[in-house]
């Protein structure tokens, strides 16, 4: 099933745009992706259109990705042959017979070619991989009966049996506009190991391999993506990183899906201690959430010492600290003539991508798409009306248009090249100002904080259970937030950031100290040297099928795991007194004091 000529420009330009949203995408396990064909690409599914951009942006060797396509949106003449020509397959979910399910697939992998999927079966935003579909599984091994001749498909074909290779992508934040990614490929799953199990003729043979298989993949996705229980482990985890370390890039993305899943183990660790501080970092979340701030913009801010807002600050105090965060905005101010031209031609851009996501605010997995195809379409319209009138003033000038060309170039490079620099410090300038105003206003204007907590889920819900859910269960409906004022959070902001500080620090090195078992995924037990439960014993004596079996348990000494988050690069300290999470121009250092 060749590819036409539309492929290539349509991959092209997806590059362009994920390059773009994106500030850094990296790729490990290339090594694992034969340079040859066929090949099943299954891959995890978290983010909508943006999954297959990255997964054909990444494929090591260069390889072209055919997609599956549900046949309906084939009907329409335009669209199916845009479909097709891109190197779409047309699947037919209705039949019952695999060999026509799968007859585009097959005649693909026949010619060598190979085939991405997402064996999750939808985009969705959980706190964890959804149960796996075992389309992947039929197709991969149903690809094997093929290849010997079928009722459907006289005679046996030509051809090598596929490969399977499980792809995880994992998205610092997926929603955020240049954030990081890191993308995973795994070792090869061979269909020898399945094949005979499934050819066999005893009842219930194949489809048994069909789910060990699924199962596998599944195993797979879990070692390269990060995956928590509930919502408050994963907030947990994800502001102990953000503390841990300060800085976005202080964490390399190498090590991001294992650093992440460790900190998931500990706060899913029964503990008494590790509890206490996970409800402390989830209200910190929810508190950043619900004010519109970011522990980075805290971060960038470098708070004046005495900007504690659990102590009584006097007016001079004030005063100086308001001069420092007017400072610190005059500071952003001066950047904007460097950046002015290239900002106004791409503020359209930045609004309209906005817009976008809005349409999309109760699926969050949609909204990077929303920014991406919104922003893609109003550029269309804003280098082509920029080319044409940089020629009209250059119509005068010898090759013109070249010139027009060229600068229109350059200032989307100019832009791509100060963007970063230009967005963190408007981030900056709206977080410095809504502490100020916090800051100053009375303890009046303060929402008390148990309240703020008793209604949190009116002003940071969690986003709604609709995907991968038993037929039984009804889909959650999104509730809008509740608007609040970041004047009225911004003193319990800064107070319980200092404390769940305090907290992480205090427990991470209780943990290195009693040297206590933590919990642990079972991989990362068995590389760093902890236990692993392979198998229960009531799922023993029952003998349970390995691929209904709970997923083995492990755990890792709590001095190990310290020391592998010290090695990484988290700021702790080695003894009492030495707290993380405190830099931020000593604000913790005066709470030390005290």
């Amino acid at each position: 099933m060749p590819f036409g000529f539309t492929h290539a420009p349509l991959r092209k330009l997806a590059d362009s745009a994920i390059c773009s949203f994106f500030r850094e995408i990296e790729v490990y396990g290339g090594e694992n992706v034969p340079a040859e064909g066929p090949i099943i690409f299954a891959c995890s599914h978290a983010n909508m259109a943006l999954d297959p951009a990255i997964l054909s942006n990444t494929v090591p060797h260069d390889h072209f990705l055919h997609y599956w396509v549900k046949d309906s949106l084939f009907k329409n003449p335009a669209v199916g042959w845009l479909l097709r020509n891109a190197g779409n397959i047309a699947v037919d979910r209705k039949t019952k017979n695999n060999q026509k399910l799968f007859k585009g697939t097959f005649e693909a992998l026949a010619q060598g070619e190979s085939i991405g999927v997402f064996p999750e079966g939808t985009s969705h935003t959980e706190p964890h991989l959804i149960p796996l579909k075992d389309g992947t599984s039929w197709a991969a091994l149903e690809y094997v009966r093929y290849l010997q001749g079928t009722e459907e498909n006289k005679g046996a074909k030509k051809g090598r049996k596929a490969v399977v290779i499980p792809v995880g992508i994992a998205y610092v934040d997926k929603s955020k506009y240049r954030s990081r990614v890191v993308v995973h490929y795994g070792e090869p799953i061979y269909m020898e190991d399945y094949e005979s199990e499934f050819m066999s003729p005893d009842d219930g043979a194949g489809k048994l391999a069909v789910k060990r298989l699924t199962r596998k993949i599944d195993t797979e996705f879990r070692q390269m993506t990060v995956n928590a229980p509930d919502w408050d482990t994963a907030y947990a985890a994800q502001m102990a990183r953000e503390l841990l370390w300060e800085r976005d890039d202080d964490l390399a993305l190498s090590d991001y899906v294992n650093v992440s899943q460790t900190l998931v183990d500990i706060f899913s660790t029964p503990n008494d201690s590790v509890a206490e501080l996970k409800k402390l970092l989830a209200t910190y979340h929810r508190l950043l959430s619900s004010s519109r701030l970011s522990n980075a913009a805290l971060v960038d801010l470098k708070l004046p010492r005495n900007l504690n807002p659990s102590r009584p600050i006097d007016l001079p105090n004030r005063f100086s600290t308001l001069w420092l965060l007017i400072k610190d905005s005059l500071s952003c101010f001066v950047r904007l003539p460097f950046f002015i031209v290239p900002m106004l031609i791409h503020i359209p851009i930045y609004i309209v991508g906005i817009l976008g996501a809005r349409l999309a605010e109760d699926e969050l997995e949609t909204q990077a798409q929303m920014k991406v195809v919104f922003g893609l379409l109003l550029s269309f319209l804003t280098y082509p009306v920029l080319f044409f009138s940089l020629w009209a003033v250059f119509k005068q000038v010898t090759l013109g248009a070249a010139l027009a060309a060229g600068v229109v170039w350059v200032l989307g490079r100019y832009h791509s090249a100060l963007v970063d620099e230009n967005y963190t410090a408007m981030k900056r300038l709206v977080a410095a100002w809504r502490l100020v105003v916090g800051v100053w206003l009375p303890r009046d204007f303060e929402m008390p904080l148990p309240s703020f907590i008793a209604s949190s889920s009116l002003f940071a819900p969690d986003p709604p259970k609709v995907a991968g859910l038993p037929p039984t269960v009804e889909k959650e409906v999104y509730v809008r937030p509740k608007r609040l004022s970041s004047r009225v959070l911004v003193r319990h902001v800064l107070r319980v950031r200092l404390e769940a500080a305090r907290q992480l620090a205090q427990v991470l090195l209780e943990l290195e100290q009693d040297n206590a078992d933590v919990n642990a995924s079972f991989w990362l037990a068995k590389e760093f040297g902890g236990e692993v439960v392979e198998v229960s014993k009531e799922d023993e004596q029952n003998g349970v099928s390995d691929w209904e079996r709970p997923l083995p348990k492990g755990t890792r000494r709590g001095g190990e795991v310290v020391n592998y988050l010290r090695e990484k690069g988290a700021r702790l300290g080695y003894g009492q007194g030495e707290d993380l999470g405190l830099s931020s121009g000593g604000e913790g250092d005066d709470a030390l004091e005290e």
